[in-house]
C-alpha cells in the first residue's frame, strides 16, 4: 500500500498476491530448516575429531568427498537457482491468470469464453508444471551425485582400513568402530547437501517477497514535509509536464489557478490527459517538471497522508469493499458516528434505498458490492465523500455509466456535495458542466482552451465542436424518434426512389464543414424533413418548389424551409447559426 499507483498499475495482481502469501510460509520453513543444519555441522566436526584420534590417515581420506560436494553445491547454485527463479516467474503468471479470470468473471460469462480461459490457464499451467518437473529432475541428479560420492568415500575408507588391518596397524574391531564414525561424518554431509535444494527454493521465494518490501516508493515524504491542516482549497498548476514510463508528453506545460470553493470542469477527447491531471492533485504521481500547488504550497512539500486526507474522490467506477454498507460509508471517516453516517447517506440520496434492504445499513455486500445496481453503489460512494467532508473534491465522470433518471438523482447529490468545496469535474456529458466557474479543455496533453461555457462557445474551438456534436445529437434524438426515409409518396413518385434524407444529409454536411458527426447529421436531416413535411402535402401549391429545394445543395436557402427549420432549432441556436438559419427566438447568449 505504500507503493505508488504507477507501480500497482504495472504489476499483475497475481504476482503481488503470490509474493505476499509466500512470505510467512516460506520464511517459517526457512527458519525451521536452520537448526538441523547447525546440528549436522556440529556432529560432523565432533565425529571427525574422534575419527582423527583413531586413525588420522583414514580420517583424512574420508574428507576426499568434501571438495566434490563443495563444487557440486557451487554448480547447483549457478545452474539450478536461475531455473528456480524462472519457475517462480511462470507460477506467478499462472496465479495472475487465475486472479484476472475471477476479476473478469462477468465479462468471461457474457462472451461465453469459459473454454478459452480454461485453455489459457491450462496452457500456462502445463508450461509451469513442465518447468517444475524439469527442475525437480535436476535437483534429484544433484542428490544422486552427492550420495554416490559419499558411497565412494565409504568404499575408499573401507579399502584402506582393511589394508591397515592386514598390516597390523588396526584391529578389525577398531575398523568397524572407525567405519561407524565415518558413517556419522557422512550422514551430516548428506543431510547438508540434501537440505541445500529445499533451502534454495525457500530462499528464492522469500527473496521474491522481500523484493516487494525492498522496493523504494516513488512517492515519499520530503524530510521537511509539512502537515496540511484544513486548507482553503486553492489549487494551481505551474508549468506542469508529466509522462508515464515508456510514453511521452502525457501532459505538456499545464498552467492554471483555481480559487477556493470554485467548480472546475475538465473536458476533452479520450486520452487527452484529464484523469492524469487530477491524479497529480492527489499526488498519485509527481510531475517531471513544474509544480502542483495547494494553498500556494508545492504538494511535494506536504506529507502525502495529510494531503490525501483533504481530498475526496468519487470515481467513474464505484468501488465498494465486501462487508456491511455502514462500513463502506464509514470508510470516509473511520471515527464517524451512526447519526453522521445516516446524514451522509441522506445527503447522497442513498438513505431510502438502504432502508429498504433486508438489513438496512448492516446489509453485507459481496466483493465490489455486486448485489447493488451501479447507481446504488455510486450513491454509497457519494455518501462516503460527504462523510469525509474534505475541502477539495474530485469527480471523475461519476455518472458516465448510469441511466438518465439515476443520473439526475446523483447529480442532485453531487451539487450539494460541491457546495463550499473546490471541485474538479471530469465530464463527457457537457450538459452537466454548464454552470462551472471554469472549464479547462485538454487535447493531446495540452491545455488548449479555458473559460466559462459561454466564453468557450464564442471561441468556436474544440469545446464548441464537442458541444455541437453532443448537444445536437441529444436534442435531435429527443425530437426525432423516426427517420423519414423519403418524402410523401406523391412527391416521391415525381422524383424517383432515391431517399430524400440522403440528399439533405449530404447538403448539411457540406454546410457544416465536418464539425458534426454523421449520426448527428442524420438526426438533423430527419428534423428538417419533419419541419417541412406539411409543405409536401399534395394540396400544397409550393410542394414541388420545396421538394426541389430539399434536393439542392443548400436546402435552408429556401425561405420557407429556413423559417420552418428555425422553429424546430429554437433550442439549438448554435447549429442554426452555422447553417445560416435565422431563429425565431431573440438571441440571449453569446
Amino acid at each position: 500500500q505504500r507503493l505508488s499507483v504507477s507501480y500497482h498499475d504495472s504489476r499483475p495482481t497475481g504476482q503481488l498476491m503470490s509474493q505476499i502469501n509466500w512470505l510467512p510460509d516460506q520464511a517459517g520453513d526457512l527458519l525451521i530448516g536452520i537448526p538441523p543444519l547447525i546440528q549436522s555441522l556440529v556432529m560432523l566436526i565432533g565425529m571427525f575429531l574422534i575419527a582423527v584420534r583413531l586413525d588420522p590417515v583414514l580420517a583424512l581420506l574420508s574428507l576426499t568427498v568434501v571438495p566434490v560436494m563443495y563444487y557440486s553445491v557451487g554448480i547447483y547454485s549457478a545452474r539450478i537457482v536461475p531455473r528456480l527463479k524462472y519457475v517462480r516467474a511462470l507460477e506467478w503468471q499462472t496465479m495472475s491468470i487465475v486472479f484476472e479470470a475471477v476479476a473478469m468473471l462477468r465479462v468471461i460469462a457474457a462472451f461465453a469464453r469459459e473454454r478459452y480461459e480454461f485453455r489459457r490457464f491450462r496452457s500456462q499451467g502445463e508450461t509451469a508444471a513442465d518447468a517444475r518437473v524439469n527442475l525437480t529432475v535436476k535437483q534429484t541428479l544433484f542428490s544422486l551425485v552427492v550420495n554416490t560420492w559419499t558411497a565412494a568415500g565409504t568404499a575408499l575408507v573401507l579399502g584402506f582400513g582393511a589394508w591397515h588391518v592386514l598390516q597390523g596397524q588396526l584391529s578389525i574391531g577398531e575398523l568397524l568402530v572407525f567405519l561407524s564414525y565415518i558413517a556419522a561424518v557422512y550422514g551430516p554431509l548428506e543431510t547438508i547437501s540434501s537440505t541445500v535444494g529445499p533451502m534454495q527454493q525457500r530462499l528464492i521465494n522469500v527473496q521474491g517477497a522481500f523484493m516487494l518490501i525492498d522496493i523504494e516508493p516513488d512517492i515519499v515524504d520530503a524530510p521537511d514535509a509539512a502537515i496540511l491542516d484544513r486548507p482553503r482549497g486553492s489549487v494551481a498548476f505551474d508549468h506542469v509536464s508529466f509522462h508515464y514510463t515508456g510514453r511521452t508528453a502525457t501532459l505538456k506545460d499545464i498552467t492554471f489557478a483555481v480559487e477556493p470553493a470554485k467548480r472546475v470542469a475538465i473536458v476533452g477527447p479520450t486520452g487527452a490527459g484529464k484523469t492524469t491531471l487530477i491524479s497529480l492533485i492527489k499526488r498519485f504521481h509527481d510531475p517531471q517538471s513544474g509544480a502542483v500547488l495547494v494553498d500556494g504550497i508545492d504538494v511535494r512539500k506536504l506529507k502525502v497522508k495529510s494531503l490525501r486526507e483533504q481530498v475526496s474522490v468519487v470515481l467513474q467506477t464505484p468501488e465498494l469493499f465486501s462487508g456491511p454498507i455502514v462500513d463502506n460509508i464509514r470508510y470516509g471517516r473511520l471515527e464517524a458516528t451512526m447519526p453522521e453516517i445516516v446524514e451522509a447517506a441522506r445527503s447522497a440520496n442513498a438513505h431510502d434505498f438502504i432502508e429498504k434492504l433486508p438489513n438496512g445499513y448492516n446489509t453485507v455486500l459481496g466483493e465490489g458490492g455486486a448485489q447493488l445496481s451501479v447507481g446504488e453503489r455510486q450513491r454509497i460512494c457519494v455518501a462516503r465523500a460527504f462523510l469525509k467532508d474534505a475541502p477539495i473534491l474530485i469527480l471523475d465522470e461519476p455518472t458516465s455509466s448510469i441511466d438518465s433518471k439515476t443520473e439526475t438523482v446523483i447529480l442532485d447529490a453531487l451539487d450539494r456535495l460541491s457546495v463550499n468545496r473546490t471541485t474538479f469535474v471530469i465530464a463527457h456529458r457537457l450538459s452537466t458542466i454548464r454552470h462551472a466557474d471554469l472549464i479547462l479543455v485538454l487535447d493531446q496533453g495540452s491545455l488548449i482552451e479555458r473559460g466559462t461555457h459561454e466564453e468557450l462557445l464564442a471561441q468556436r474551438g474544440l469545446y464548441r465542436q464537442l458541444h455541437d456534436v453532443q448537444i445536437g445529437h441529444q436534442l435531435m434524438d429527443g425530437l426525432s424518434r423516426r427517420v423519414i426515409a423519403s418524402s410523401r409518396s406523391g412527391a416521391r413518385g415525381r422524383q424517383g426512389e432515391r431517399p430524400l434524407i440522403a440528399d439533405v444529409q449530404r447538403a448539411l454536411a457540406a454546410r457544416l464543414g465536418g464539425t458534426v458527426s454523421q449520426e448527428a447529421l442524420a438526426h438533423t436531416a430527419a428534423l428538417l424533413l419533419q419541419a417541412v413535411e406539411p409543405m409536401l402535402a399534395d394540396d400544397c401549391p409550393d410542394a414541388s418548389r420545396i421538394l426541389a429545394a430539399l434536393r439542392s445543395d443548400n436546402p435552408p436557402a429556401e425561405p420557407k424551409i429556413s423559417n420552418a427549420f428555425a422553429e424546430a432549432l429554437v433550442d439549438l441556436e448554435d447549429l442554426a447559426v452555422d447553417l445560416g438559419v435565422t431563429t425565431v427566438r431573440e438571441p440571449s447568449r453569446s
